[in-house]
């Protein structure tokens, strides 16, 4: 016997869940409009050290990096690159800031400390290596100063400006409008053409960085977080530069440890820094490998 029916009762039509639709309905013309803007965030900043501090070129600015002023000065730069992508994630994107990679749950705090413990010691790693094999002498090692808590900083600041514009905002928006492994290809060929102009910059340097973009865009494919590869960034750069000794992508800093290079450049990268090493190459192809295996999404 059937149940009857009453003809009364209230039927609930189903919840509809929308996003908000964007301004500009293709991802991809979201990040390349980004570009500009970016851009001119940074001359403003740069137009404010000049102000005050009579920086007048990037050679200026590279000899400020390990001063307090530098700090005010990479202060300026990501508080125009926050308000930059502030603003277009508001009016163009309509989606909130967090949602760029800013969860915030346990998993992804681990996370954090997985890309800083990956950072210091792929670095740390390329370092023994070279040693191993004679291709640097260590000269000194001092205790760090003033100068290394403001590196810590300004490379803080660097890690997370960089990946919130690279990573967050144009990796994102590609990833909406192509396939996301082709989002990764150009994000990281774009984050490669933003040191085209670093000091010492050679070839095989411009594609470790290429390779750096694929490693630190890996993990945002498969989890849409920014904790692993800011963490990433920042120690990457902190032990590269002030602690080990080696420019980071070109650019010198007082370090904890000094030496001088006595293989290639080949192995060492020479005056551009372990990022244009052929250690460095293989160590980061096998990383990239590892964090595509690791946190790709298992079909059960």
């Amino acid at each position: 016997m059937e149940n009857p029916v009453d003809p009364n009762a209230t039927v609930l039509a189903p919840i509809e869940t929308t996003e908000p639709v964007p301004a500009i309905k293709w991802g991809w013309l979201r990040a390349l409009l980004f570009l500009p803007a970016g851009f001119l965030g940074v001359i403003i900043a740069s137009i404010i050290a000049y102000f005050a501090y009579g920086v007048t070129s990037g050679e200026d600015m590279q000899a400020q990096i390990g001063t307090s002023d530098g700090i005010v000065i990479q202060g300026f730069q990501l508080l125009f690159t926050l308000i930059t992508i502030y603003l277009f994630r508001r009016f163009i994107d309509r989606r909130s800031f967090c949602s760029l990679g800013f969860q915030s749950n346990r998993p992804y705090r681990r996370d954090l400390m997985v890309g800083m413990a990956m950072g210091a010691g792929l670095i740390g790693l390329v370092f023994v290596i070279l040693r191993t094999i004679g291709s640097i002498a260590i000269t000194d090692i001092q205790l760090p100063g003033s100068a290394f808590a403001i590196a810590v900083v300004v490379m803080m600041m660097v890690g997370i400006g960089e990946e919130l514009v690279m990573r967050g905002y144009i990796q994102s928006n590609f990833m909406a409008s192509m396939n996301k492994y082709i989002a990764l290809l150009l994000t990281s060929f774009l984050f490669a053409g933003g040191h085209m102009l670093n000091p010492n910059a050679s070839l095989l340097g411009l594609v470790n960085i290429i390779l750096a973009g694929l490693m630190l865009g890996i993990y945002y494919v498969h989890k849409k977080n920014l904790w692993l590869p800011i963490g990433m960034h920042f120690t990457w750069n902190l032990f590269q530069g002030p602690v080990f000794g080696s420019q980071v992508s070109g650019v010198s800093f007082d370090s904890i440890i000094s030496f001088e290079i006595t293989g290639s450049d080949l192995l060492t990268g020479g005056s551009f820094g372990f990022e244009a090493s052929i250690v460095t190459t293989g160590l980061m192809i096998a990383a990239i490998i590892a964090l595509h295996l690791v946190y790709h999404p298992r079909i059960t």
